[in-house]
């Protein structure tokens, strides 16, 4: 059971970081810098898990709901935070990341290795595998990858605490509607689509920067 959720867990993150991959096959990363950004993103889930504990507790002494939209989108923001801490620690001095696009790729990297650890513990103990993948691996793995790269288009604009305020923004959205209107997912999935419309359009002003003129590290930093 353990194995089958370790491997069903980690199928949908490999499968949207081969798409988002293809954004930057000019150019590609190297790959043992997808691997370390990756399960960075992955750890970054034990630097989100303190926090959000101390705020969940917080919330139980006040006798909020666990599902009230302040909960959410303070637990969003703990979460896209986390894994941009995990990126920049990993990446920020490294001579890989020289490209404007890098920032996005990168991200969407750790979002995906969240979502990774996210569903293996999501996938322990039941019995629904596949069901549980296919759902999570068009929702919640998704809006991981999604909400990273907004992060991620905004760090590359100089503008980080900005980025991490419409990743969270997003991000306890999609939650408040899966949890609040269950049954009616279709709202969350349209949440999601206008999302990657948005992100996908954001790679491609990210390339065309690239395209114009080749960078310097120093200018990523602004």
């Amino acid at each position: 059971m353990v194995t089958s959720s370790l491997i069903f867990g980690i199928i949908p993150s490999i499968v949207w970081l081969a798409f988002f991959l293809f954004e930057d096959r000019r150019h590609p990363e190297p790959k043992r810098m997808i691997f370390y950004v990756f399960l960075a993103g992955g750890l970054s889930t034990a630097i989100a898990a303190i926090p959000e504990l101390y705020i969940q507790r917080i919330f139980s002494l006040g006798g909020e709901l666990t599902s009230s939209l302040s909960l959410l989108f303070s637990f969003a923001f703990v979460e896209e935070l986390a894994k941009f801490i995990a990126v920049y620690l990993v990446v920020s001095k490294s001579k890989f990341f020289d490209e404007w696009v890098d920032g996005m790729i990168y991200m969407v990297t750790a979002g995906l290795g969240f979502a990774a650890i996210e569903n293996i513990l999501n996938l322990i103990g039941t019995s629904l595998i596949v069901e549980v993948t296919l759902i999570r691996g068009i929702g919640a793995t998704l809006l991981h990858a999604l909400a990273s790269g907004v992060v991620g288009f905004y760090w590359m604009r100089g503008r980080v605490i900005e980025g991490l305020f419409f990743a969270a923004i997003i991000h306890g959205l999609f939650n408040f509607l899966i949890l609040k209107l269950g049954g009616l997912e279709v709202y969350a999935s349209l949440l999601l689509l206008l999302v990657a419309i948005f992100t996908l359009h954001d790679f491609e002003i990210l390339k065309r920067r690239d395209a114009l003129r080749m960078i310097k590290r120093p200018s990523l930093r602004r």
